[in-house]
């Protein structure tokens, strides 16, 4: 219950520093359960209630674990500058359970207390992802990945879809800063561009555009009460449309 509780205070603190009271002190966000066992001892759940763990490696920051009951595949979240991964994990369980394991990587360079960015180090991202699929139950090799990207995160899933075609193969961008320009992207087996109902969409859909002009089969979505680092008021509802859309497209 505490981690619900402090859900929406991840979810606000992307792309911007957590701001507290005068003498608070931030306080990170709780996974509901503990650390997932070491890599090859799990199995993708097939029975149960979801869940969020904490995968901890060795070094390095945690990912966050969301594992329930029904799909097989594998999908990423990656969050803004500034933000915190479980908040993400929580916020539409039911939708990602149905498509499979979603994970959610914590930023690799700190913003001061729980909060964190990514750095340019795309080949260490991509490591961290196969290891937590890896613990999770999933084998190699590991393809077919549905990564999900907001703001800053959004640029990394670009990379991460540029430089790894053959694993990362469906892409959702929320509130991307850039767009995606014509032919950047043309292995995409498809793509869903999101925005804000309170933000800036311009950006977005001119990437959906790019991408449909290069024939990636693309779709823009528009969140509801959505803030710029915000999923909006009903992100079960957006999130399965989107996930829902990338499922239509398995391949090209």
């Amino acid at each position: 219950m505490r981690a619900w509780l402090l859900l929406s205070a991840a979810l606000t603190s992307c792309d911007a520093p957590r701001r507290t009271a005068p003498g608070a002190e931030a306080e990170p966000p709780q996974a509901a359960s503990t650390q997932l066992p070491a890599a090859g001892t799990a199995r993708p759940a097939t029975d149960g209630p979801l869940r969020v763990e904490t995968f901890q490696p060795p070094t390095g920051p945690a990912t966050f674990v969301l594992r329930g009951p029904r799909g097989p595949g594998r999908i990423v979240f990656l969050h803004g500058m500034c933000g915190h991964g479980l908040g993400y994990a929580q916020a539409f369980p039911r939708a990602a359970a149905k498509h499979g394991t979603l994970i959610a990587p914590q930023g690799d360079v700190s913003c001061g207390g729980p909060w964190s960015k990514w750095s340019a180090d795309i080949q260490s991202l991509d490591r961290r992802i196969a290891e937590a699929f890896a613990s999770a139950g999933h084998g190699e090799p590991l393809r077919d990945v549905w990564v999900i990207g907001l703001s800053q995160g959004a640029t990394r899933a670009v990379e991460l879809a540029r430089k790894w075609p053959d694993r990362y193969t469906h892409l959702i961008g929320i509130a991307a800063p850039t767009a995606i320009r014509p032919g950047e992207l043309k292995d995409l087996k498809a793509a869903v561009m999101m925005a804000g109902d309170k933000d800036r969409r311009d950006i977005m859909q001119q990437s959906q555009r790019a991408l449909t002009s290069t024939r990636v089969p693309a779709l823009f979505l528009l969140m509801p009460d959505a803030t710029h680092g915000s999923l909006g008021r009903e992100p079960e509802t957006t999130m399965a449309t989107a996930l829902a859309y990338l499922s239509e497209h398995p391949g090209r």
